[in-house]
């Protein structure tokens, strides 16, 4: 029987990697912490380590080899460098912060790497290591330690997901919350994946290892939503409208404590927060589509159902640890300052009603000419 081995895979997409693997009857083994157990993999072979040091990456898997080794976790490059010439296929999972929000869409696998100085806060020291371990397991595979594949994750969503950002929408339903302030009009895009959607790029990677060595694809739902119609569609499946309110970023930037969150975190450059813009980070998979034969395995708006009603059976912890949510994402005394704030400026403003609407300019004779 074929082995595998899946480095983290207790998160968003363990489940849904580990059961395609079983599918393509592969003996799984999952090596990680142990901090997180979940249910649907107990009857595995567990290895407990830390897969972050080149020490216990030694000691935990020792001299053991597996056919494929999908790794979602730890510091990837440091596996890489341990597990060659002891595996044929190594498929490395990324993310997408690291080529942020490129001028123009969609964002290729070709975009170029985004620069430390203007990462996201909390990524700046992050970038250029994930930057260095995508280029490091390339260039291990070019050396034929194995066939290596990277696949890129933008925000991934569904049960077990570290980062539940749906609860952002789901608590403010919870305590009816009645309005949701979004910038230029809710119509930023920020790339979404379904977890099992997310699984797929890497059980179809290891499909078609000629066709994906040496490559890097983008990991996202084929179809994608605002952030007025993601926060509309989680609201809905509660049975909630939010009515929303248009404040300028540049009165209220992306990510301060006063702006409610839907998913975004990954591409909110410094310079774009300084200078007030919203830009776009929309991932193309058309490469998983064309090379790996790539198709969604479930429609993200369902997904966002299953997760939901995940999340309200089992709330996340909101505590500020390790990046995850706290009580300033759900500042609700700032939100309402600043909807006070716009509305007494709303109130002032002059009357434009009288504007001129363009009309139609071809012209579209009542008779016909002789």
């Amino acid at each position: 029987m074929a082995t595998a081995l899946v480095v983290g895979g207790t998160a968003a997409t363990g489940v849904s990697i580990v059961a395609g693997l079983r599918e393509r009857g592969y003996d799984v083994t999952i090596y990680h912490r142990g901090t997180h157990e979940l249910p649907e993999l107990d009857d595995l072979e567990h290895i407990h380590g830390d897969p972050h040091h080149r020490a216990t990456i030694a000691a935990d898997l020792g001299t053991r080899r597996w056919d494929v080794v999908v790794a979602t976790y730890g510091r990837i490059r440091y596996l890489a460098e341990a597990l060659a010439n002891r595996t044929g296929h190594f498929v490395s999972v990324s993310g997408a912060p690291v080529i942020g929000a490129s001028v123009g869409v969609p964002t290729t696998e070709d975009t170029p790497y985004e620069a430390a100085e203007n990462a996201p806060a909390g990524l700046g020291g992050i970038l250029p290591r994930i930057a260095e371990t995508e280029r490091a397991v390339l260039k291990a595979g070019e050396q034929g330690a194995f066939r290596a594949s990277v696949v890129r994750y933008p925000y991934v969503y569904g049960p077990h997901a570290v980062a539940p950002l749906e609860w952002h929408v789901v608590q403010r339903v919870l305590d009816r919350r009645k309005r949701w302030i979004v910038q230029a009009g809710g119509l930023g895009i920020s790339s979404r994946c379904a977890s099992p959607n997310a699984a797929e790029f890497v059980l179809r990677a290891l499909d078609r290892p000629e066709a994906a060595d040496g490559r890097i694809f983008n990991a996202a739902d084929s179809r994608q939503f605002t952030t007025r119609e993601w926060v509309s569609a989680i609201a809905a499946s509660l049975d909630w409208e939010f009515e929303f309110v248009d404040i300028p970023a540049s009165i209220a930037p992306l990510g301060s404590s006063a702006v409610p969150m839907a998913g975004e975190y990954s591409w909110i450059r410094k310079s774009d927060v300084e200078q007030g813009l919203i830009r776009h980070q929309l991932l193309s998979n058309l490469y998983g589509r064309e090379v790996l034969g790539y198709a969604d395995k479930v429609d993200p708006l369902d997904w966002m159902t299953t997760t939901v009603q995940h999340w309200l059976k089992n709330p996340p912890t909101v505590d500020g640890e390790d990046g995850r949510l706290g009580a300033a994402d759900f500042d609700y005394a700032a939100e309402d300052r600043l909807l006070q704030f716009w509305d007494a400026t709303c109130a002032g403003a002059p009357d434009f009603s009288g504007r001129t609407v363009r009309q139609h300019p071809y012209a579209h004779p009542a008779e016909a000419t002789p």
